[in-house]
C-alpha cells in the first residue's frame, strides 16, 4: 500500500504532477506573432522592457482563493512600454484552455489598471474561433480587478464560442490580479532599475531536507511550451542555482521543440517532411537517431505505433484539432503513405528520404518523452540532487539522485524523500478523481496514453486523436495506458501501443514484457472502471487514506 506519508507530506506533488491522457497539440491558427501583437497593444515604436515575475506559493495561494482561479504558472513576463522614462502601458502574454486546446493571448493594460486591449495570437480548437474578433475583445476595454468580467453577465457570449469565450474571460481576469499583485498601487507609474528587468524575483523552496552534512530545497517552475504545460521540479542547494538550472531546462525544452515541432513551419521536422519526399534530406545527429529510434520501435510494435502517421491524421482531420466530417474519406490514399519501411536511412551521410511524395513524419508524445529524458539527464549532469521533468502531466522523468543524498532517508524517518516522487494516476476520462498513486523511482520514466483528450463523432461513433497507423482507425471508447519503464522514448511507444492493443494482443504483449511495470484502465458504457497492471504496481494502489 502508499505509505501514508504520500497523503501527509506530498500531496503538493501529487496533484500537479498526475499523469493524464496525453494529448498531441492541435495545429494552431497563428493569428499574430508576438512581435506584432506588441506592436498593437503597446505600439510600433514603444521602447519595451521585459520584467520578469517569479510567483511564489504564499502569493499563489492568495491570488487562488480569493480569486477562485488557478495560476499554475511559476514566472510571468510582464512587457512595459515606456514614455519620459515612466511606463506607459503593461501587457502580459497567457494561455488558457478552451474547451480542450489552450488560447494564447495578450492582453494590454494601463498603469491605471484598466485593460486598454486584448489580441488574440493562437488559436487551436475548432470551434470558437469568434473571439478573435474585435466586437467581442473590445468588450473586455476598461475593465478593471474591480470588474465582474464574467460571460454572460457584463460581456456578451457568442453562440458556438462559449467555452472560448470563458477562456478569454478568465484571462483577463488574471491578468489584472497579476498586475495588482507585483505591482501594486503607485509602483505601476514608476519605472525600475533596468537591471531589475534582467533578475526575477528570488525563487523559495517548497520545503527542504538534510542528509546530516547538506541541507537542499525542493524547487518548481513551469512554462508553456510543446503545446502544453510543462514543469520542472528539482531538489538543489540554492535559489540562484535553481535560477540556473531551470534557465537551462527550458532552453533545452524549447531547443527540441524547434527540431520535432510539427506545428512550426521552421522546425527541422518541417523542413523534412516538405523535402524528403523528391530527395535525400540531410539531418542532424539528433534527429537522425531518435527517427532511427522510432523506426525501431514501430517495427516491433507491428506498426501499430508509426512516425509516418502524419498522412493519417491529416485524413482524420486530427491534426487540426477536429475530426473529419465524413467516415473514411480520403483514408486509402493516406494509408498508402504510411510505414516505417517507406523511410529511407542513409547512416553515413545522416539523412532521410521518403520513398513516396506526401509522407509526413509526426513525432506525436515520442518527442515529449525524449525531451523530458535529456533535459532531466542535463539537470543530473548540471549538479541537481534529484530531478522530475513533467510534460504536458503526460510524459515524465526522474533523474539518478547525486552523491551522498541517496542514503539520506536512512537518517531521519521525518526526512522528505528525494529519491522517489509521488504520481497520481488519472482517471481515463479525465473527470473522476486518480484511482490510486505510485512512486516514480529515480532514472525511470512514465507515459500515458488515453482517448479522453479531443474525441469527437463521426456518423455517430466515437473517436479519439489515437490512431492505430496499422489499421488506420483511430481508437474508439474511453481508455488510458501508463507504462513505466527506463526511457522516455520507449514509454511512450509502449503505453501508446498497450492502448491500442484488443484484450487477447494485450495478454501477450505483457509476456514480451515481463519487466515492464503498466496500467490499463478502460470505462464500460455503463461507466464500470475496469483496471488491469502488472504485479508490481498492484502493490502501490492507493489506500482510502
Amino acid at each position: 500500500m502508499v505509505h501514508r506519508l504520500i497523503y501527509k507530506k506530498a500531496l503538493w506533488l501529487t496533484a500537479t504532477a498526475a499523469v493524464a491522457t496525453s494529448a498531441v497539440p492541435a495545429s494552431a491558427e497563428v493569428y499574430l506573432s508576438e512581435s506584432q501583437a506588441l506592436g498593437v497593444i503597446l505600439g510600433d515604436k514603444a521602447i519595451v522592457r521585459r520584467d520578469q515575475k517569479v510567483l511564489d506559493e504564499a502569493l499563489r495561494k492568495r491570488l487562488e482563493h480569493e480569486s477562485n482561479l488557478q495560476f499554475p504558472e511559476s514566472t510571468y513576463t510582464f512587457f512595459i512600454a515606456t514614455q519620459d522614462g515612466k511606463p506607459a502601458k503593461y501587457a502580459i502574454v497567457l494561455n488558457e484552455i478552451g474547451k480542450s486546446e489552450p488560447i494564447t493571448f495578450m492582453v494590454g493594460m494601463s498603469p491605471e489598471g484598466k485593460v486598454t486591449e486584448v489580441v488574440i495570437m493562437e488559436f487551436r480548437e475548432n470551434r470558437g474561433w469568434e473571439v478573435k474578433e474585435k466586437r467581442f475583445l473590445n468588450q473586455f476595454r476598461n475593465k478593471t480587478v474591480r470588474s465582474a468580467i464574467r460571460v454572460d453577465e457584463d460581456i456578451i457570449n457568442y453562440t458556438g464560442a462559449t467555452l472560448s469565450s470563458k477562456a478569454v474571460a478568465r484571462g483577463v481576469r488574471r491578468s489584472l490580479l497579476l498586475l495588482d499583485a507585483f505591482y501594486p498601487g503607485d509602483s505601476r507609474y514608476k519605472l525600475s532599475a533596468a537591471q531589475d528587468f534582467a533578475r526575477p524575483l528570488p525563487l523559495t523552496p517548497i520545503t527542504i531536507t538534510t542528509n546530516g552534512q547538506e541541507t537542499v530545497g525542493l524547487y518548481r517552475q513551469a512554462r508553456y511550451a510543446m503545446g502544453t504545460q510543462c514543469e520542472i521540479r528539482l531538489w538543489c542547494r540554492s535559489a540562484e542555482e535553481a535560477h540556473e538550472l531551470f534557465s537551462v531546462g527550458f532552453g533545452e525544452l524549447g531547443r527540441i521543440e524547434q527540431v520535432f515541432s510539427a506545428y512550426r513551419e521552421d522546425s527541422e521536422l518541417s523542413h523534412v517532411n516538405r523535402n524528403a519526399g523528391g530527395t535525400e534530406v540531410e539531418v542532424s545527429e539528433e534527429f537522425f537517431r531518435v527517427t532511427e529510434d522510432s523506426l525501431r520501435y514501430s517495427h516491433k510494435s507491428d506498426g501499430s505505433v508509426d512516425i509516418t502517421v502524419g498522412p493519417l491524421l491529416k485524413a482524420w482531420g486530427i491534426h487540426r484539432g477536429e475530426g473529419h466530417n465524413q467516415l473514411f474519406a480520403g483514408l486509402q490514399a493516406a494509408r498508402q503513405l504510411v510505414g516505417s519501411e517507406k523511410v529511407i536511412l542513409d547512416e553515413r551521410a545522416k539523412s532521410i528520404r521518403f520513398l513516396l511524395s506526401g509522407m509526413e513524419l509526426d513525432f506525436g508524445g515520442i518527442a515529449k518523452g525524449y525531451a523530458a529524458e535529456k533535459i532531466a539527464r542535463r539537470m543530473e549532469k548540471l549538479g541537481a540532487y534529484s530531478a522530475l521533468v513533467n510534460l504536458g502531466r503526460s510524459s515524465l522523468y526522474a533523474s539518478r539522485v547525486k552523491g551522498n543524498m541517496r542514503q539520506q532517508n536512512a537518517l531521519s524517518e521525518n526526512a522528505e524523500r528525494i529519491d522517489q516522487w509521488p504520481v497520481g494516476i488519472a482517471h481515463p476520462d479525465g473527470k473522476n478523481a486518480p484511482p490510486f498513486y505510485l512512486f516514480l523511482g529515480t532514472g525511470n520514466a512514465v507515459s500515458t496514453s488515453g482517448t479522453s483528450e479531443r474525441a469527437f463523432k463521426i456518423e455517430g461513433k466515437s473517436f479519439s486523436h489515437v490512431v492505430n497507423a496499422r489499421t488506420g482507425m483511430p481508437l474508439g471508447g474511453t481508455s488510458s495506458a501508463t507504462v513505466i519503464d527506463w526511457g522516455g522514448v520507449q514509454t511512450e511507444v509502449l503505453s501508446k501501443e498497450l492502448l491500442l492493443l484488443d484484450p487477447v494482443h494485450r495478454a501477450t504483449w505483457q509476456k514480451e514484457n515481463l519487466r515492464t511495470k503498466w496500467v490499463h484502465l478502460e470505462v464500460t458504457p455503463p461507466g464500470e472502471l475496469i483496471e488491469n497492471m502488472s504485479g508490481a504496481i498492484k502493490s502501490k494502489r492507493r489506500s482510502g487514506a
